[in-house]
């Protein structure tokens, strides 16, 4: 099953083509972290709704600010909460 983005109106999807220096990448939900996962869907403007672990935020949704490197692969920082939309 490919990944693609939930995000409303977004229709990043894995595979999909990037301009060079664009990297895109998938995250899934908070489901264990109640109170991350009811920051994630209010920002998102869906908090009626409930994420499976089958699906995922791509990372246009993030500020830099919420990524850290290490050894060169970039990880999401377990606080962080999308907020672009």
């Amino acid at each position: 099953m490919p990944k693609y983005c939930r995000a409303p109106h977004c229709s990043n999807a894995a595979g999909q083509a990037r301009p060079p220096g664009r990297r895109l990448s998938f995250y899934k939900f908070p489901l264990h972290d109640a109170v991350r996962l009811r920051q994630w869907l209010a920002q998102m403007r869906q908090e009626n709704w409930v994420p499976t672990r089958h699906q995922h935020l791509c990372s246009d949704h993030f500020e830099p600010s919420c990524f850290q490197y290490r050894w060169g692969v970039r990880y999401l920082r377990p606080d962080a909460v999308p907020t672009i939309f």
